[in-house]
């Protein structure tokens, strides 16, 4: 993909903001949140903690990637020996 079509892509996609209360990314059109704006305090934490795991379940798949990926080119190396 070129540079001025990653650039196009992006234009396209709706501006984003950060939420102050939960950290999560909404659209600026939205007035709240719409990740934690109907939720009480024990419910925002248990929402942080949800993401929190699924960021590290995320690290976790990624780096089984990386490692699948280092073992199929180092056999793709090995094949051209």
């Amino acid at each position: 993909m070129s540079v001025g079509m990653s650039l196009a892509l992006r234009a396209k996609q709706p501006k984003q903001k950060r939420c102050d209360r939960c950290d999560l990314y909404y659209p600026e059109s939205l007035d709240k949140c719409d990740h934690c704006a109907e939720l009480n305090n024990s419910q925002l934490a248990q929402l942080k903690a949800q993401h929190q795991e699924t960021m590290e379940e995320n690290t976790t798949f990624g780096k089984y990637l990386l490692f699948g990926a280092a073992i199929i080119g180092l056999l793709l190396l090995l094949s051209f020996l």
